[in-house]
Order: structure tokens, then C-alpha cells, then sequence
């Protein structure tokens, strides 16, 4: 039997950049990305402010420290099923952000938590993509996620369905988990996903890790999708493999 220690190095990076759109018209960068620790797991949450709302960005930043928060109060309880941490990420979330309205400061919210031997659990609200890489493959979490126009997406702030939500408890080892927002999801074809993360995991996580950020923030400004105009944000989780 071979397994990965409570030791094992978890590589996480990632990067967010403003959107051609938002440098034109000086309007600060809407999405924010976060990662803790929270006892042995690690913790990565990538959340897109919905541009039409006032205080996206509040809401952006606040949803990043209320899935930590939530995670972190969550674990002290082993027995509580996970659409209590969904519940708790939406009253914490409108904590952060008060006196401010919910709806005033819409985003999206996607993250996961990931134990040290490739186990977890990956939730999203609204679009963008969750990616999930094994040994047999990868998988996204909901390719469907897109609810019409950009503005209609489920979103903190728009909903507090816990059935709005999109989750699962991942029961096998994990190798990647990808999470990002819907200016880097909506351009990645479904044919070239593999391609895409295996320039993570191989090229990218080959640098220096404060190089990482450098590379990938490179690539989204010469984002080759024409006349894109969003927000790009993505978090990379990677775990090592196992030892016989």
C-alpha cells in the first residue's frame, strides 16, 4: 500500500489580472483569489464580482475570507454534512460585507478543500470551472454552470439556495484541482482542457515558485481569445505523488 504523509508538499499557486475592459474604463480588477491552511488541508477559493453591482469587488474579497472562515469553523465538527459549510459561507460572507447590501455586492464563489492524501470536497455558485485531475484523468465539477447572461449567474448575493450550489465530496486521490473564473473558463474549449492543465502542472508549476504568478499573470495579458475584455482569475492545487 502506498500513501501520500501529512508531510507531503501541497503546491498551490495562482494568479488574477485585470481585464482589458476594466483597465479602459479604471475600474479596479473585480475578482479575487485567496488559499489557507486549515489543520492538515489546504483551502483555495476563487470568487468573480459581478461587474454590473456597485461593491463587486467587496463582495469578491469578503467571499474568499468567508469560505476560510466557514472551513475553519466547519472542521470542528466532523459530523456536520457539508451543506452546513455552504450555510455558513453565506452568513459569513454577509457579515463580512455589512452594512453594504448582498445584492450590491454579487459574486460568484468556487473553492476547495483538499486533504493531504488527494481527498476533498469542491463546491461552486455560479460560472466559471472547476477542473479535477486524477490518475485515470481529468473531469470538471459542472461544465453547465453558465445560467444565461453573465448577470443571471447563481451568485452570493443573487441566491442563498444551498441547492444552488454545485458539490461533491471527493472520495478518490486527487492529483489537481483547478479553479477559476469565467474570464479564463469561458475561452477553454473542452477538447483542449488536458492541454491546459498539463501547462499548469508541467509548465508552469516548473518555475520558481515566486515566478508562477509572474508566468500565468504573462498569459493572460496575451490572452489569445480576441477581444476578451474579462477579470481572469485561476488557483491551482497539486498533489505530489504518492511514495511506495
Amino acid at each position: 500500500m502506498t500513501r501520500v504523509g501529512p508531510e507531503s508538499p501541497i503546491d498551490v499557486f495562482g494568479a488574477t489580472v485585470r481585464g482589458p475592459a476594466h483597465i479602459v474604463a479604471r475600474v479596479p480588477n473585480q475578482d479575487a483569489w485567496k488559499r489557507a491552511r486549515v489543520g492538515g488541508a489546504n483551502v483555495v477559493v476563487v470568487s468573480d464580482g459581478m461587474g454590473s453591482r456597485p461593491f463587486a469587488r467587496n463582495g469578491s474579497r469578503a467571499a474568499c475570507c468567508a469560505v476560510i472562515d466557514a472551513v475553519r469553523q466547519w472542521r470542528r465538527h466532523p459530523d456536520a454534512p457539508l451543506d452546513i459549510l455552504l450555510a455558513l459561507v453565506h452568513l459569513l460572507w454577509r457579515a463580512r460585507i455589512a452594512p453594504l447590501s448582498p445584492e450590491d455586492c454579487a459574486c460568484t464563489c468556487l473553492f476547495a478543500v483538499v486533504e493531504p492524501d488527494g481527498s476533498g470536497i469542491v463546491a461552486q455558485l455560479g460560472d466559471g470551472l472547476v477542473v479535477l485531475g486524477d490518475d485515470e484523468g481529468i473531469s470538471t465539477l459542472n461544465m453547465e454552470s453558465r445560467k444565461g447572461f453573465a448577470n443571471e449567474t447563481d451568485a452570493l448575493g443573487v441566491t442563498s439556495r444551498i441547492s444552488a450550489w454545485t458539490k461533491a465530496q471527493v472520495e478518490r486521490r486527487l492529483r489537481t484541482v483547478v479553479l477559476c473564473t469565467d474570464g479564463v473558463a469561458e475561452d477553454l474549449l473542452p477538447d483542449h482542457l488536458g492541454a491546459f492543465v498539463d501547462w499548469l502542472v508541467s509548465d508552469v508549476r516548473a518555475e520558481e515558485p515566486r515566478r508562477r504568478r509572474r508566468v500565468l499573470e504573462r498569459a493572460f495579458r496575451e490572452w489569445p481569445t480576441p477581444n476578451h475584455i474579462d477579470d481572469k482569475t485561476i488557483a491551482v492545487v497539486h498533489v505530489p505523488g504518492e511514495e511506495p
